[in-house]
């Protein structure tokens, strides 16, 4: 195979990761703006799906990042009952380097351009503070703060939809709901894990919880002692008596080190792309650990920002967020019906809805 043939266009039209409509690479030498947006299908209605920013190490990293991350939203809005299609965004660069006023409003030029076809939202180093500025260049920008008729912060829902698929696995596997007494690992308490946390405690649940950022922990130990700290993800997994392993941090925390010696009965968590690779998801079976596919349970998030775009109302969102619950059940009978792992069935009620719309 020759170099070529490992490149970017190999990896958009021949790999397992192609089959995208439209993927744009993105570049303002002004404000050093490098990004690439990837539209995965629009079956269903506009792409819509957040701008990730992060300081990969190559830029070969960074598309299979933002492919993988499309195609996840896809799934993703299917899955929520969504009139949206797949996309995602990446902006290359250390955000607390390189992110300017200028550079957002180059991005949002950028998004603009595409007519409608990509909606953004915030996701990994963007914020609320950061679309508001995209959005003076796009009016396809949601995750907007509410001055700037925007709904806000969208990582609430997402906890609370995490929340109900924690739920709906008790329900399947245990035969309750409730999370008392259960000891729930969370792995990254920033974002969408510091929420997740209040809703486990305020459940009865005992928590213990990671983050690299020793501020995130201390954060959450200072409001409830209750919660137990260890040292990293490492440490988490292997606890002794864990029900509910959330990964809320960034992808790939399910792989052929941390499954096998996993300690939790469920995994449910925050974190997108979870799955390392195909496979993964047949270990966990293997080992009788059930699996809440994390498209489905983090959808709250993406449910809000598609809300926005109609005239945001929190309480219509978060009940539809709600259904979460009964959506991961259903997943769950399906999986079991057929003989699959609740991944595999996920997937295929996905895509059947937009082989349907298409």
């Amino acid at each position: 195979m020759t170099e070529a043939d490992n490149g970017v266009l190999h990896t958009l039209f021949h790999s397992d990761q192609g089959g995208h409509e439209q993927v744009v690479l993105c570049q303002d030498r002004a404000s050093g703006l490098k990004a690439v947006i990837a539209i995965h299908s629009t079956a269903l209605g506009p792409a819509l799906g957040g701008t990730r920013f992060y300081p990969y190490a190559t830029e070969e990293e960074a598309v299979a990042d933002v492919l993988n991350l499309s195609r996840g939203m896809s799934y993703k809005n299917a899955m929520a009952g969504l009139d949206h299609g797949g996309g995602k965004a990446v902006i290359i660069g250390d955000p607390e380097q390189i992110k300017s006023e200028d550079l957002l409003l180059a991005f949002g030029r950028f998004v603009a351009s595409l007519g409608g076809r990509y909606v953004t939202a915030c996701d990994v180093g963007t914020y609320v503070a950061d679309m508001d500025v995209v959005a003076r260049e796009c009016r396809w920008t949601t995750g907007r703060s509410p001055e700037n008729g925007g709904a806000g912060d969208s990582s609430v829902l997402t906890a609370f939809g995490v929340f109900q698929g924690m739920r709906a696995s008790a329900e399947h596997l245990w035969g309750d709901p409730s999370l008392r007494g259960r000891k729930v690992g969370v792995a990254g308490v920033g974002k969408v894990g510091h929420h997740l946390v209040e809703h486990l405690l305020e459940d009865g649940a005992d928590v213990v919880i990671t983050d690299v950022r020793e501020e995130s922990v201390n954060r959450i130990l200072h409001k409830h002692p209750s919660v137990t700290a260890v040292a990293d993800t490492e440490a988490l997994i292997r606890t002794e008596g864990l029900d509910i392993y959330a990964p809320c941090a960034l992808g790939g925390a399910l792989n052929d080190d941390s499954v096998p010696v996993l300690t939790a009965k469920v995994v449910c968590g925050a974190a997108n792309n979870q799955l390392a690779h195909p496979g993964v998801e047949k270990d966990l079976a293997d080992r009788s650990i059930l699996y809440a596919p994390d498209y489905v349970v983090n959808a709250g998030g993406v449910i809000q920002v598609a809300d926005e775009l109609r005239g945001f109302d929190f309480d219509r969102c978060k009940a539809k967020a709600s259904k979460i619950f009964d959506t991961t059940l259903a997943i769950f009978t399906r999986a079991k019906e057929d003989g699959i792992p609740p991944a595999a069935a996920a997937d295929r009620i996905a895509e059947q809805r937009m082989s349907d719309a298409r």
